[in-house]
């Protein structure tokens, strides 16, 4: 590890990050437009309210943005040769509109679960040809409903009139547990989402599904935290970060000791599939 988590804050990392995938994926945003969302983030107020109110911790957020960014680039060697499964998900999607009378709603399903999967950990703990293949059984398991193999199943047996996934996806025997493994964080990570809302979909049939029965020791990745604790969490930030002093601030002085790592809770991410459960905004 070339620097030390604890030396920084994970807010403002965080927003860091976000500036320079923005760069890396030619998807620019503003600088300005950043620090104004993060701030209405924090603050618990609509992003209208940041101008002329945080000035002055807006211009800080700026230049400790803009100094991190030469840290994650020295972090990263400047290496973004980084791949997707949405990539390998393309060539699913070929296989699956010559093979299956219903591939429109399944390669939509299979689309929604790769971009709610990046709402785990799972991009930096598994290839993405693993990733890919744990979309694919999750989604063909939602499709299929409760009446359908188990993703056990799915997983051993090569499922008649399905398209060959584990050649498409250059899958082999030693990839199969952690296949598993990804599965049973999709599975963790939708039974931690609950919409409150009734206007959006319901997230229960997701919830049923059950991970694969392997023997296999998986930790409890995502468990439901009150919104108490976040909102308790957010204030901790804002009330230490009175008078710009962040942890390893280049730009103010170094509090004796670091912020306490709020807790936060995992949000749905947005997806622009019709099948996906999970539209509220990220």
């Amino acid at each position: 590890m070339r620097r030390m988590l604890e030396d920084y804050h994970e807010y403002e990392i965080a927003a860091t990050c976000l500036f320079l995938a923005s760069k890396t994926e030619e998807n620019g945003k503003r600088l300005e437009d950043l620090v104004i969302v993060a701030l209405a983030k924090i603050r618990s107020i609509p992003p209208n309210q940041v101008a002329g109110s945080y000035d002055a911790e807006a211009k800080r957020w700026e230049n400790v943005i803009l100094t991190y960014e030469e840290v994650l680039l020295e972090v990263l060697c400047f290496d973004f040769n980084i791949h997707y499964p949405h990539a390998f998900l393309a060539d699913i999607a070929s296989s699956l509109e010559s093979s299956r009378q219903r591939s429109g709603p399944l390669v939509e399903c299979i689309w929604s679960v790769a971009h709610d999967s990046y709402r785990t950990p799972l991009c930096v703990l598994e290839s993405p040809q693993v990733i890919a293949a744990a979309c694919l059984l999750f989604a063909q398991s939602l499709i299929d409903g409760p009446e359908g193999p188990s993703l056990t199943q799915r997983l051993e047996v090569q499922q008649h009139g399905e398209p060959n996934w584990r050649q498409i996806l250059g899958i082999t025997e030693n990839d199969l547990q952690s296949i598993a493994i990804a599965l049973t964080v999709l599975c963790q990570f939708y039974r931690s989402c609950a919409h409150k809302d009734p206007s959006k979909p319901d997230v229960t049939p997701y919830k049923l599904i059950e991970p694969p029965t392997l023997d296999l020791e998986v930790p409890q990745l995502f468990k439901p935290v009150s919104s108490s604790s976040t909102t308790n969490g957010i204030k901790s930030f804002v009330q230490s970060t009175n008078g710009s002093k962040t942890p390893a601030d280049p730009l103010g002085t170094v509090p004796s000791t670091p912020f306490p790592l709020p807790p936060v809770s995992p949000s749905p991410m947005q997806s622009q599939s019709p099948t996906s459960p999970l539209s509220g905004q990220a």
